[in-house]
């Protein structure tokens, strides 16, 4: 009965933490280094944050998240997955603004077909 219990507390107390993690994290510098920015939903304007330009890797853990240059997801936006990015293509190196979920899962179905 006490394995039981135990079993019981450390399965409530993974899935609390795992409902609270951060589906992303912003850092200001390369290689997940310096300070870092977690969040869970869209964030139109960085600036209110503080962290706004100074993003320059990113760790995405759920969803398919879209990242732009400028405030209200405009300017340059690229998509990007889950996983590791320890260095930010060019056109969002320290120019983050805003991003948003856009999917959970990857939002295309088999190879692309491109017409001639």
């Amino acid at each position: 009965m006490r394995m039981k219990r135990t079993l019981l507390v450390a399965g409530l107390l993974l899935a609390s933490a795992t409902a609270c993690a951060a589906e992303l994290t912003l850092f200001s510098g390369d290689n997940f280094g310096g300070e870092r920015l977690q969040a869970n939903d869209a964030i139109a304007n960085l600036a209110n944050s503080g962290f706004n330009d100074r993003a320059s890797s990113l760790r995405i853990e759920n969803g398919y998240w879209m990242f732009c240059s400028d405030a209200n997801f405009g300017g340059s936006c690229r998509t990007f997955g889950p996983g590791d990015y320890p260095n930010l293509p060019s056109d969002l190196d320290h120019r983050i603004s805003s991003g948003r979920r856009i999917a959970d899962r990857y939002p295309y179905e088999g190879r692309p077909t491109w017409s001639r």
